[in-house]
């Protein structure tokens, strides 16, 4: 069994957000809509008559798109360190031990077993081990609550090869 213990910060559920989104398709569905969504608007408000209006016109809404998305993300990542309290359970000192039935965590007062089936996926991405959930949810582990790299990414083939067991 293998286990460690960290201090999760604001700044780790930031970066990993950070980490995560190009990588949703949620994300690029949202662009696609609202990209589509400006061109038909402008289409319709402004019937370009030339090849070079059409142009502009599809430019001026992946800028839309891009600016929409930007916001949104704002706001969003505010929103979210704005609820990340020092009661939240998701900061704070986490203990996660990998077992062959799933995943222990400790953090506070809680302490959970997740099988491996309830978790949709492990994978590194930027420095930190993250463990998404069916559903909603994520577990984070920094590459600091290891001593060495070797140790990181050994930590992070078991819990791939349990997941995939």
């Amino acid at each position: 069994m293998m286990q460690v213990t960290v201090d999760i910060t604001k700044r780790d559920v930031f970066l990993v957000s950070l980490a995560m989104i190009p990588r949703l398709k949620g994300n690029w569905i949202f662009m696609g809509v609202l990209a589509l969504a400006i061109f038909v608007l402008v289409l319709v408000t402004r019937t370009p008559d030339t090849l070079y209006s059409l142009g502009v016109a599809a430019v001026a809404a992946l800028g839309g798109a891009l600016g929409g998305g930007l916001s949104a993300l704002t706001i969003n990542v505010a929103t979210m360190l704005l609820k990340l309290d020092a009661g939240n359970p998701m900061l704070g000192r986490h203990h996660y031990a990998l077992t062959d039935t799933g995943l222990e965590l400790r953090a506070g007062s809680q302490d959970s077993m997740l099988p491996w089936a309830s978790i949709a996926s492990v994978r590194r991405l930027s420095g930190y081990i993250v463990f998404r959930l069916n559903g909603n949810g994520v577990f984070l582990l920094p590459r600091r609550a290891f001593s060495s790299g070797e140790a990181f990414q050994a930590f992070s083939r078991e819990a791939c090869a349990l997941k995939g067991a």
